[in-house]
């Protein structure tokens, strides 16, 4: 049974079920026995429910006993068509409680990625984003009787590759026997944690660009102009491009004060479009990145109404001031580093790519298979993502020195 994560709505079906009143696998099985046709249907609006849970199954080994005989029909997509089989109620039931419980651990990882990114599917391996740029003439005024000129348009292209990733756990004979149900259920959670985290860390190591703009620059890269990778973060001028002129990294720039702030802000200001005009970043657009060491720093900057060390001047970054950025932290960014900083319009720089949103899909075995390999259920959670940069002018990157996070 194969299923994509959504999300869990609310009402539901009459089953006749009272869960936890009653030894819940005699109730399923009966539930079975007297609507084979409303089984999944009715069994799944449970589970949705949040009525029926892991924690409501006392025995592995009954519910294996009472349901693995029991046949039920059920509509699955294959090859792309809906399809009625028969299935086993065993693993339906156990595949509708995993599944939700691999959303339910998924959903509970607090993270930041999704803020920092937009949000893109596409099912290539490697995808192009072409980013249209106008070429003008620059001329200011055409005189009476002249021709207007006509706007050209170019391109810059730049590549974002995938990176397959997931994991898969099992019922065994051992689980019945031993009836493990809590060591099952906390190996969903996990699952579902797991995901969760390494999704993260992904899409917070390419913001960061830790690889191709580390000190020894190398794959994975983020920027990916014309298929090559490129260092994003690069103190150097006109780097990685000329429409970069004061580049898109600020050495010795360790953020003590609103003064650091007002450094990276010159560097946003000075960013370029094509026609080679100054592009307006406004501040209340933006985010300020920060690892959890320096996160009590952004805040007060951004909350002080005056300036520290200055009587009666206002802070230009605090509550009354005109440049409001939002301040975003992690302590995942502190494994990379726990001084470099970021400023700018994350969102309108980065992509998350998903080639395979979170996919879940589970396997029951009939017995006679049970028998000979002693597994009696699989689940398998995958996806398939990555993030790249379409631009290098909406972000800039801080350091305390000269050192990159690696």
């Amino acid at each position: 049974m194969q299923e994509q994560m959504t999300k869990k709505r609310r009402g539901g079906l009459a089953t006749g079920l009272e869960i936890g009143r009653n030894d819940t696998a005699d109730d399923l099985k009966n539930l079975a026995a007297s609507d084979p046709e409303g089984f999944a249907r009715k069994t799944t609006d449970l589970i949705e429910r949040g009525e029926l849970t892991w924690s409501d199954i006392h025995s592995l080994p009954r519910l294996f006993d009472q349901l693995v005989d029991v046949k039920v029909p059920v509509r699955m997509e294959v090859a792309g068509h809906q399809r009625a089989l028969e299935s086993s109620a065993f693993p339906l039931i156990c595949g509708g409680l995993t599944i939700a419980g691999f959303i339910s651990a998924y959903d509970a990882v607090p993270t930041i990625g999704e803020q920092l990114v937009t949000e893109t599917q596409d099912n290539k391996k490697v995808s192009t984003y072409a980013a249209a740029l106008s070429e003008d003439t620059n001329v200011d005024r055409v005189e009476e009787g002249k021709d207007f000129p006509e706007v050209g348009a170019g391109e810059e292209k730049v590549e974002i590759r995938h990176k397959r990733n997931g994991r898969r756990i099992s019922i065994t004979g051992e689980t019945l026997e031993e009836n493990d149900v809590a060591g099952f259920a906390m190996k969903v959670n996990q699952l579902g944690e797991i995901a969760a985290e390494y999704v993260e860390e992904q899409t917070l190591s390419r913001v960061c660009d830790v690889s191709g703009s580390g000190s020894s620059p190398a794959e994975p890269y983020v920027y990916r102009p014309a298929g090559s990778g490129t260092q994003l973060y690069n103190a150097t001028g006109d780097y990685p491009g000329t429409r970069a002129p004061s580049g898109t990294r600020l050495n010795t720039n360790t953020l003590v004060d609103e003064t650091d702030l007002d450094n990276a802000r010159a560097v946003l200001a000075a960013m370029e479009n094509s026609r080679g005009k100054r592009i307006n970043i406004p501040m209340s657009q933006c985010i300020l990145l920060v690892p959890d060491a320096l996160v009590g720093t952004a805040l007060k900057i951004r909350n002080s109404e005056l300036t520290p060390g200055v009587i009666n001047e206002y802070n230009a970054w605090g509550p009354r001031g005109p440049w409001q950025p939002q301040v975003v932290s992690s302590p995942k960014l502190d494994d990379f580093s726990t001084t470099a900083w970021y400023l700018g319009d994350f969102k309108r720089q980065f992509i998350r790519k998903w080639k395979l949103r979170m996919e879940y899909v589970t396997l029951g075995m009939d017995t006679e298979t049970f028998l000979k390999s002693r597994v009696a259920f699989q689940a398998r959670i995958a996806w398939d993502m990555e993030v790249g940069a379409l631009d290098y002018v909406y972000v800039v990157q801080s350091l305390d020195s000269s050192t990159e996070p690696s």
